[in-house]
This record gives structure tokens, sequence and C-alpha cells, in this order.
């Protein structure tokens, strides 16, 4: 048997009235997924553990079925596990745009990979500090090192509850808000997050480049995890387009796939992605695919667009899937990793509509938040899942 989680960051979202009180995952067209619910079973995850705000990093692992109250260290170090770097204190360092005091784009106005590089560059070249050091991720999401000890805890908003006196806010919460009542707070390390915000603002000003400030946030030290090999007993293989996600294959051992022609976007390599995962699937027993793009059109606040996204989804990922997998040897789990709903243009910590095709059916004709809430599974808690999937023994 083999087992294929994915993960459409982000689908997931609320009512929304211009669409006549439903959701984008109602409206869009979505046959391929329809017919897994139909022919699987489906129910609700909570992904995101009460006190946890809902990055993510938080949902993702929960899905994984490991316990961030016990491995969570930050959303910074898991993407420096990506990369194969370490520091004593790791952040996430976002190239966002800042117009007036007011975060207008969380993504830098969509700053090239290529741009990007050039400024984290620039940044290293005239930093005044030896003990930081800056790492280029993929367009606007990139690395700060701190290898230096503060008497401060980390701590962010996205992560533990003892997370003080160090908190940091993740920049696509704040668009369209005055910065200055979220710039890092707490103790010395704050005092010096602040200070090189403040720094980078005259840094990137010489560059006249699209981001104008930097947004270090999710800091945390090195995690240790367990192996998802010995948690499981399978082989497994992560593809993703996002540096959090590879970090979390890394960290529990799995083979991480790169794909040429990846962007984080709508406008991404679908097909690269696709033939990846059957490829995966012949080397593996257990393959994730996790794509970016629904969230990112999600924290733009274009309801439409976000229908038209899942419908990308369903036609190029789910049913280029359907027409190429052993169907009869495959079981497959589907689930957003966290809701994004438009009315709020960031996450939030709703219930989650998943469903295990392979299993024995239930009566949901349809995949979506409100078709899923009558599924078999009910409500369930989001570390159960790797169970269903794995382990549950009702199949049809």
């Amino acid at each position: 048997m083999k087992y294929l989680l994915l993960i459409p960051d982000g689908m997931a979202d609320r009512e929304i009235d211009s669409l006549g009180n439903r959701t984008p995952l109602e409206v869009a067209d979505t046959p391929n997924m329809d017919f897994l619910a139909k022919k699987g079973s489906t129910g609700m995850a909570r992904t995101i553990p009460n006190g946890y705000e809902p990055g993510s990093d938080i949902a993702n692992l929960t899905i994984l079925g490991i316990d961030v109250k016990k491995y969570y260290t930050g959303r910074g170090p898991l993407e420096a596990l990506a990369r194969g770097v370490r520091g004593e204190e790791v952040f996430r360092c976002n190239l966002v745009y800042v117009k007036d005091g007011v975060m207008k784009d969380y993504s830098g106005r969509r700053v090239s990979d290529t741009e990007a590089k050039e400024i984290i560059d620039h940044l290293n070249k005239t930093k005044e500090w030896e003990f930081i050091h800056f790492y280029p991720g993929r367009s606007y999401r990139n690395l700060l090192i701190i290898n230096k000890r503060f008497d401060d805890k980390t701590g962010t908003k996205t992560g533990t509850k003892t997370g003080t006196p160090t908190v940091t806010t993740p920049p696509h919460d704040i668009q369209g808000e005055a910065i200055e009542r979220y710039l890092p707070k707490g103790g010395e390390l704050a005092n010096f997050l602040r200070s090189l915000i403040e720094w980078s603002e005259g840094v990137l000003k010489e560059l006249d480049s699209k981001p104008n400030l930097i947004w270090p946030w999710g800091g945390g030290k090195m995690p240790s995890f367990p192996s998802f090999k010995k948690l499981y007993g399978l082989v497994a293989s992560m593809i993703t387009e996002v540096d959090l996600l590879q970090g979390i294959g890394k960290g529990l051992g799995m083979n991480v796939v790169e794909v040429e022609g990846i962007t984080g976007y709508i406008d991404t390599n679908y097909k690269g992605l696709v033939r990846a995962t059957l490829r995966e699937l012949k080397k593996s027993d257990f393959v994730l695919l996790h794509t970016e793009g629904i969230d990112e059109v999600s924290h733009e606040g274009d309801a439409e667009k976000k229908v038209e996204a899942i419908a990308t989804y369903d036609e190029k990922i789910v049913g280029y899937l359907l027409d190429h997998l052993d169907l009869e040897d495959t079981r497959i789990m589907l689930l957003p990793d966290h809701s994004t709903p438009i009315e709020l243009r960031t996450h939030s910590s709703d219930e989650v509509p998943f469903l295990i095709y392979g299993v024995k059916r239930d009566y949901v004709s349809e995949f979506s938040e409100r078709g899923c809430r009558k599924g078999i599974f009910g409500r369930t808690n989001g570390l159960k899942l790797m169970d269903l999937l794995i382990r549950y023994r009702g199949i049809g």
C-alpha cells in the first residue's frame, strides 16, 4: 500500500457574502476532489492546538503527528533545517514593503529570487555586527542567524506559549496596519531586532529595491524531531514549494525532493510537482505534496481569485494524479493545513475539512467545509490524522 498526503495550503475559508454566503471551496469547480470525497470518508480536523497561533509550521507538524508542545522551537529554525544552516538563534527574515509606517506588502512586492539574493548579499556586506548573518531563500522568505547568547528567551506570536520576553509578529498578519505596535517586544534581543529593522531601512533605500525593510520573526533555537520512519514504519518523501516544509521534512528524516520551476504562487510548475509525486511513489511508501499558491491569493483577499486557484489545483494536481495513480494500491488523504479566510487575509484556527480515499465510504458527496462537517470522522484532533491515514482499518 502507498500513502499520499495532499496539502493545499490555506484552501479552507469561511462563507463570503459576495459568493452567495458560500466558501470558495463550495463555489469552485472541483470534480476530482468531490470524487475522492464520494468514494472515501470525510471529517473536520483541528490542526492548530489551543494556545498556538495558526501558522503553517504548527499546522503541518500537527498533521504529521508531531506534538508541537514537545518539539516546536520556532519557524526560523525549521527553515534553517531546509538550507542546512545552524545558529544560536534563527529567525525568518521577510523582505517587506512599508509605506508611511504601514505594512503594505509582506512579500516585498513579489520580489524575485534573483533580486532577493542581491539584497541579502548587500545586507551581509554592509552589516555592522559580526555575530549575525543573512541567508537567502526564495523570494521574500529569507533567514537571519544570530550567533550570540542573549539573556531573553525567544518567542513569537506563532510559537510557544512560553514565548516571552521577546515577541515577534508575522508580517502577513498585519497587512494594512501600522507596524509600530508590532515591532519586536521584550528585552535585549527584541531591542537588537528593532535596531536591525531600523538599520535595514537605510541600506535598502540605497538599493532602490522593491522591498524597503527587513522583518525578522518566528525565531528560536534548532529543534530535534523524531524519525518519521521510526514513528510509522514507512519510507517517506516530501515535495513542497516552501523552505518551511522542506525543513520539517528534513527534520523528520524524509527524502526532500526539489522541483524546478516552482514559484509558490498560482503560476507554479504544476506538471513538475505531480510528476515528481508519481516518481516518488514508486520509490517511497509515503509521499507528501504541499502547494502554496492558494494560501498566497488568500492573503491578497481576492475571493474570485481564490475560487479560480482552487479549481486549478483540482484540475492540475488532483485530476492529473487520479489519471496516473494505481488507485487500488494508494490511500489518499487531502486537507488544507489551516484556514486562510478571505475576510481576514491571514490564517485562522478554524477546523479544516479532510478526506481519506481508500477506506469505507460515508455519505458525503462533495469536498467542502459544509460537506465534511457531516462526515463519518466527525471532529478530529489533528494529531490523530496520520493514524487514520495509515492504520485505520475501515476499508471499503
